[in-house]
């Protein structure tokens, strides 16, 4: 495995990382073995996006088993309610179920708190004024957490979070946005200010895994627009990843995947070839479309 500092932090993140977002209908016990392949893999860094029961059990059962204590970003505003995701700005409900979290992973302090879903510059309006940022703020001078992060899908929120000092940026990243000019300019302010970028959604939510067939990828995917595109032949997870993580200021590369095997392909990227590993004929492909 590969593993870059993310940004000007003390944190060195495996260049793949494994996320959660598939995971909310798989068992306790697949979930398990989908975590302990990847932290035998390498795999340091994990998005806990998502902290159902079934996935926050099966993450414990394999961070137990394997003796190994992960990078773990948690999501601040990411909660629950009756077992239920529940999305929260209330700083007082975000902070509790936080530490919850933590008591509940053995984990005496979150490596990266996500300020999660800070989706356009209305949201990022609306963590600022309900305080949200602040909270974030506050527990990592109280030492709750040593980096604080924000996942956006807007070039403009990114800017203005790195001005506001945080330590990483969750942002799409993906050959679906590689003519998004604005995506550029914010990954390089990034750079430039020693902000780590965690790319997320490297296959577009997969749909640039269907190679050979049209499809209609989301506007939420891409981190730009929708698009209806003929996904190139060539289109494989290696080159995908590596074009992801050849882009400016990216650390790692979330991969959400709902099965061993889909990690087992993934993790392939780490012994590829040069060949196996070159993206130009895909964003030639999607260029002329």
């Amino acid at each position: 495995m590969e593993y870059r500092q993310l940004g000007k932090t003390s944190l060195k993140v495996s260049v793949i990382g494994i996320g959660t977002e598939h995971l909310r209908k798989v068992s306790v016990e697949e979930i398990t073995r989908i975590f302990r392949l990847a932290l035998r893999g390498g795999i340091n860094y994990i998005d806990l996006v998502w902290s159902l029961p079934n996935i926050t059990e099966g993450l414990s059962e394999a961070l137990e088993r394997e003796n190994i204590e992960p990078i773990i970003a948690l999501h601040l505003g990411s909660c629950i309610s009756d077992g239920k995701y529940k999305r929260s700005r209330n700083p007082v409900e975000c902070e509790k179920h936080l530490r919850a979290l933590l008591d509940l992973l053995n984990m005496d302090s979150a490596p990266v708190l996500n300020i999660h879903y800070v989706a356009n510059l209305e949201i990022w309006k609306e963590i600022n004024r309900k305080g949200i940022f602040s909270l974030a703020k506050r527990l990592k001078e109280q030492r709750l957490v040593e980096a604080v992060s924000v996942s956006t899908h807007e070039p403009e929120v990114i800017k203005l979070a790195v001005e506001s000092g945080v330590d990483s940026i969750m942002h799409q990243v993906s050959v679906a946005n590689h003519m998004y000019a604005a995506r550029d300019e914010a990954l390089r302010k990034c750079g430039k200010l020693g902000v780590g970028v965690v790319a997320m959604k490297p296959f577009a939510g997969g749909e640039l895994l269907r190679a050979g067939r049209k499809v209609r990828i989301a506007a939420y995917k891409t981190g730009w627009k929708a698009m209806t595109i003929q996904v190139p032949e060539g289109s494989t997870s290696t080159r995908l990843l590596s074009y992801a993580l050849s882009q400016a200021s990216v650390c790692t590369a979330v991969t959400g995947v709902s099965s061993p095997e889909e990690l087992v392909a993934n993790l392939k990227y780490l012994n590829a070839s040069d060949n196996e590993k070159d993206y130009g004929q895909i964003i030639e492909s999607l260029g002329e479309g």
